[in-house]
């Protein structure tokens, strides 16, 4: 499952890395510029310093934006998996040991009232 992931995440990367480039190509910027743009838009930060002027240049950015959406999703599903999988494999009940009142300690009512 490692290397399948790793496989998506490059593949969502390249998309990126490339999206960049042909941002720099449609609207006449340099590349460093154009990558800026690219890893801003994936971000979904878009500070607004920068902006795709033409047409082709802003369909490139929406598809960027879309995979980096789909970069963040997978990257978040990736920790949240880690984070379950080192709980149970130091101890299966261990969110059954989180539990914030312990029913053994709960201070009995008492009847005499």
């Amino acid at each position: 499952m490692a290397k399948e992931t790793r496989n998506v995440l490059l593949i969502l990367l390249a998309n990126i890395i490339g999206g960049g480039l042909l941002i720099s190509l449609f609207d006449s910027i340099p590349i460093i510029e154009g990558q800026y743009l690219a890893f801003i838009t994936s971000l979904t930060v878009g500070y607004g310093d920068l902006s795709p002027e033409t047409w082709p240049a802003r369909i490139v950015s929406i598809c960027i934006g879309i995979n980096g959406l789909l970069l963040t999703g997978i990257v978040v599903a990736m920790a949240i998996k880690a984070v379950e999988l080192s709980f149970s494999e130091e101890d299966p009940n261990i969110l059954r040991h989180l539990d914030v009142e312990d029913q053994t300690t709960a201070p009995q009512s008492s009847s005499d009232e």
